[in-house]
């Protein structure tokens, strides 16, 4: 009798150990089963960060999304859209020919008038016009109530030297903006290179009166 006692007893502690094994393996098994659930792959990682640096550039956090961008773009050099949003934040922050470098790219991949605009303003506003007419000529048609496009583009041609198409385009941002004095100002300029002093002072006048006005409390 004491001997089956003793043999119940291990009987009992054997299976307490081989439960306790099992137990063990199971929950362990539980653990990286979650673990493995709530571990982001590196794609998704990267569309995260992505869609988040492209937002903060939109935002105009221009710095924040340069060092989200950044190393999304090393770790993905061919998308145009990191390039686009990249190269807009590299000129916001004062890097200019890496920004121009990854806007020609985007744009040299996505040939639409999203990456025009931005490239053709970006040309416009280094100077280099003769590059910017094109792609503002193209943003033009495709957004024809897009001001700062209609804006640029007349600036562009004025300083290109072609001062009736820069009256035409000016004329055509004033109806989207008919109290804004610096494309009055812009106006007269361009009518001051033609050789029309009357009509530029006319436009000259407006846009002091505007600047008044907004000065006034």
């Amino acid at each position: 009798m004491g001997r089956n006692k003793m043999d119940v007893v291990e009987t009992m502690v054997l299976y307490a150990q081989f439960s306790a094994v099992v137990a063990k393996r199971v929950a362990n098994k539980l653990v990286q089963n979650f673990q493995s659930a709530f571990t982001l792959d590196e794609e998704t990682r990267r569309d995260f960060f992505r869609e988040r640096g492209i937002e903060q550039a939109k935002q105009g956090r221009y710095s924040r999304a340069v060092s989200v961008l950044a190393p999304i773009h090393a770790a993905m050099p061919d998308d145009a859209d990191v390039m686009l949003y990249l190269g807009l934040s590299y000129l916001k922050t004062g890097r200019q020919a890496d920004g121009l470098l990854l806007l020609e790219k985007a744009h040299a991949i996505r040939r639409d008038a999203k990456s025009a605009t931005v490239l053709g303003i970006a040309y416009s506003q280094a100077g280099r016009h003769d590059e910017s007419i094109p792609l503002l000529q193209m943003a033009a048609e495709a957004n024809h109530n897009n001001f700062n496009v209609r804006y640029r583009l007349g600036v562009a041609y004025d300083n290109n030297g072609q001062h009736d198409k820069a009256v035409e385009c000016l004329l055509e941002a004033l109806e989207l903006r008919p109290e804004d004095p610096k494309v009055y100002r812009s106006i007269a300029f361009a009518y001051e290179q033609k050789g029309d002093h009357e009509t530029a002072v006319g436009y000259f006048r407006r846009a002091g009166e505007l600047e008044d006005a907004i000065e006034q409390p």
